[in-house]
Parts: C-alpha cells; structure tokens; sequence
C-alpha cells in the first residue's frame, strides 16, 4: 500500500509548487498586456530584463530540459535534490508552454520519488546496510 511518508509530502510540496509558480507567473505577469506594453520600449522597470530573460528560458524549453536531465539523474541516482528539481520545473513547465518535455521530467521525478523510500524499506527488511 502506497504511505505518505515525510520524504514523499516534501516531494509533493515541491511539485504544487512548481505548478504555483508556473501558474502565478504566467497568469500574473506574462499574460497581462499592460506589463508587456510597459517593458517594449526597452526602458521599463528594474524587473522588465528578469521577466524577459525567464520568458527566454521557457521559450527555449529551459523548463522542460531541466526537468528531463534532473528527472533523469533522480531515478539514476536517487537524490533528494534532483527529484525537488524534476517536480518544481516539471510542474512550473506543465504550465508555462513546455508541457511535452517537462511533463516527461514531472513522471520521471514523480516515479523517482514514490520508488525512493520503498528501496531504503526494502533493504532494511533484507538486513543490508546502505553504503
């Protein structure tokens, strides 16, 4: 039977918030025309070069790609911090237009972090010591 356990809660945080990010910023800040219109004439505010740098990186699937090699690395290795990568910028792609690389990324960090605390459950029962 599937547990919640407190590795697997801190995956799921991590992953709704990705989605909460991806979600506030494409709804609050790329979608809205009035904030594009302030930062076409290239002499907006301080925070126009940071929104059109991460609109670069979304555009070019940088969300996507992230969580592809992080997912990647989570089920190879296993890491706490590849699988919270995989799952925030999976989620934050699902969103933000990169849905095809990213929600492969989001399943290999989903995958890698329900299959993480049953190998540790698995060789505690065995009697194997972890390296």
């Amino acid at each position: 039977m599937l547990q919640i356990t407190p590795s697997r809660r801190r995956a799921l945080l991590w992953a709704a918030l990705g989605i909460g990010f991806g979600l506030a910023y494409r709804y609050l800040v790329v979608q809205q025309h009035w904030i594009g219109h302030l930062c076409d004439p290239g002499d907006g505010p301080w925070w126009c070069g940071p929104r059109t740098g991460l609109i670069l990186f979304f555009q070019y699937s940088g969300f996507g790609i992230l969580a592809v090699l992080t997912g990647a690395l989570a089920l190879w290795r296993g890491h706490a911090w590849a699988i919270h990568t995989a799952l925030a910028a999976g989620g934050a792609g699902l969103v933000l237009y990169n849905a095809e690389t990213a929600g492969i990324g989001f399943v290999m960090g989903l995958v890698a972090a329900l299959r993480q605390p049953a190998a540790a459950e698995d060789k505690s029962i065995t009697g194997e010591e972890q390296a």
